[in-house]
């Protein structure tokens, strides 16, 4: 921005589903004449299903008190919205801490709870898409291995496909909104772990041993394909020699550098069998891309 340039208001963000533009106005609006909402309040998220299931989460620098709890219910009910109030090592509830989207997979229904702190994807129609794509291209074979798995937005339509799933994410809320949406889905196949992916495939290979799988019987597994869905750097040096074992790697990835990067690696043992490209965020840069690779 050009500080001599003509300074316009944003009032709408277009990308975002309309409710959270409503709710985002509405927010303000409160804010202005309430200082209980208002007081040391620093950052604000909001999170809406494709049915405008919606969440707001204010984050404060102070400690919140059961004035907070009344004033947040009266908020909550005027705008029908859950609410979360946060500060350090505290965390208040008024309603729900998720809102609940259903993701559609061959005409089958998912239905998964987005929890507040955990990672979902943020855009469901693409979601579908992806999901839709990779069960179309993949092979099916005996057992998966899911690293960074979340709460389950791959892990529970993998259920289906395999004879049976491991699932390993280092994130204790991701862990445990992936056992409520097993719950729920009915799910019996599904095998977790609170590991990171490097740790995952160390105790995979004998390397290490952790107490977290102290009732996981790991040789039970005919593991063959890994699943990986990383952060927007890729994957480490260890985790990429390791997957070399796998006859199919499915790889989700949201950052195209990264990516690149990472099947250099692979190539050596793995050809890229297919490639998806996704328009995650519309009017933006940003792809999310989903490479199918086999072992030569």
């Amino acid at each position: 921005m050009n500080e001599n340039d003509a300074k316009k208001p944003i009032s709408q963000m277009q990308i975002c589903h309309p409710r959270i533009n409503l709710l985002m106005e509405e927010l303000i609006q409160e804010i202005r004449v309430n200082k209980e909402i208002r007081d040391k309040l620093f950052q604000v998220e909001f999170q809406v299903s494709r049915k405008g299931d919606a969440l707001i989460s204010l984050i404060y620098h102070r400690h919140l008190s059961s004035k907070w709890i009344e004033t947040a219910s009266i908020l909550s009910k005027k705008i029908d919205c859950s609410l979360v109030g946060r500060s350090r090592k505290q965390k208040l509830v008024v309603g729900k801490d998720y809102v609940s989207e259903t993701y559609v997979v061959s005409e089958e229904d998912y239905q998964l709870r987005l929890f507040e702190q955990c990672f979902s994807q943020p855009n469901p129609y693409i979601c579908d898409a992806i999901l839709e794509w990779i069960f179309n291209e993949i092979y099916k074979s005996k057992d998966v291995l899911e690293l960074h798995c979340g709460i389950g937005t791959f892990t529970i339509p993998l259920s289906n496909s395999f004879d049976k799933v491991l699932a390993t994410d280092n994130s204790r809320n991701c862990i445990k909104g992936l056992k409520e949406n097993l719950r729920i889905n009915s799910s019996s196949n599904v095998s977790i772990a609170r590991l990171s992916g490097d740790e995952t495939l160390s105790a995979l290979s004998g390397d290490r041993m952790f107490y977290r799988l102290r009732n996981l019987d790991l040789k039970s597994f005919s593991l063959d394909t890994v699943f990986v869905d990383p952060p927007r750097a890729g994957l480490g040096i260890y985790t990429l020699e390791k997957i070399k074992n796998f006859s199919q790697i499915i790889y989700v990835s949201c950052g195209f550098n990264s990516l690149k990067n990472d099947i250099e690696h692979l190539s050596s043992t793995h050809k890229v069998m297919c490639a998806g490209l996704f328009d995650q965020f519309p009017f933006t840069d940003h792809i999310e891309s989903t490479i199918i690779l086999n072992k030569r």
